[in-house]
């Protein structure tokens, strides 16, 4: 399209010819380029999900919203093979359980990257890593809670994985930030100073003090639990009998 700020040549009739002057610069033809479009950010958020819910749809909804990212990626994660409780539901169940979420959201999308690896354990530097070498072009940003957070140092490849990747950082009531001292020593100043400014402001952010384990607690104990789970899902728990002794 023709930049309207350039005036229209006039007709070839009533144009002018001005010979160059000797010895003139001859100014050379620049060629209009697009402007260069931005990386895609995906949002890269790992969880149990177990079950999923709708204080994670609303902070899925609300970081996209604020424009920290242009897609959420729900990767479910495996459990590890000590964990054996038997009110949890099956990596299957917990994938068709998002898949319902997933399916007609243009924002949200779904990863089994995790499911897959069976057998081993699913470490998130690892996974990470794969999607930087799959997705070249994508700005990956991590999103976690305050909560995990306080316990980042203890994860596998801790200092290796806030060096190499993006955090999106989301305060949960009752977890306050750790001090700015306590990073340091676990990560380093600019490490540190990374994690800080990756933590979101709260304003604006939905504020559900509730988790899937008090979810599946209360679902044990009969509890209804509509008003917390997207319909599909609760729906699937009801068909499926999950979280009952």
């Amino acid at each position: 399209m023709p930049n309207e700020d350039i005036q229209k040549i006039p007709p070839a009739a009533s144009a002018v010819h001005v010979p160059p002057q000797e010895n003139a610069p001859v100014e050379e033809a620049v060629q209009e380029l697009p402007p260069r479009p931005a990386l895609p950010r995906l949002i890269v958020f790992g969880g149990s999900f177990d079950p999923i819910h709708r204080g994670h749809l609303e902070l899925a909804e609300t970081v996209l919203k604020l424009g920290y990212g242009d897609e959420v990626m729900f990767i479910p994660s495996r459990y590890p093979p000590h964990k054996t409780d038997h009110e949890l539901a099956t990596p299957a169940q917990r994938w068709e359980m998002l898949q319902l979420v997933v399916e007609g959201h243009a924002g949200f999308s779904c990863s089994d990257i995790e499911l897959k690896r069976e057998g081993e354990m699913t470490y998130t530097y690892d996974t990470m890593s794969i999607l930087t070498k799959v997705m070249p072009d994508t700005d990956l940003r991590f999103l976690i809670g305050m909560d995990s957070l306080r316990t980042l140092h203890e994860w596998h490849k801790a200092t290796e994985l806030v060096i190499h990747f993006n955090f999106l950082i989301y305060p949960r009531p009752g977890y306050p930030a750790p001090p700015y001292a306590e990073l340091r020593e676990y990560f380093g100043g600019a490490n540190a100073r990374k994690l800080v400014d990756s933590i979101i402001p709260v304003d604006g952010l939905p504020q559900w003090d509730i988790s899937s384990s008090d979810l599946r607690r209360a679902c044990r104990n009969g509890g209804d639990l509509q008003n917390y789970l997207p319909a599909a899902v609760w729906k699937y728990i009801q068909e499926n009998t999950l979280y009952h002794d």
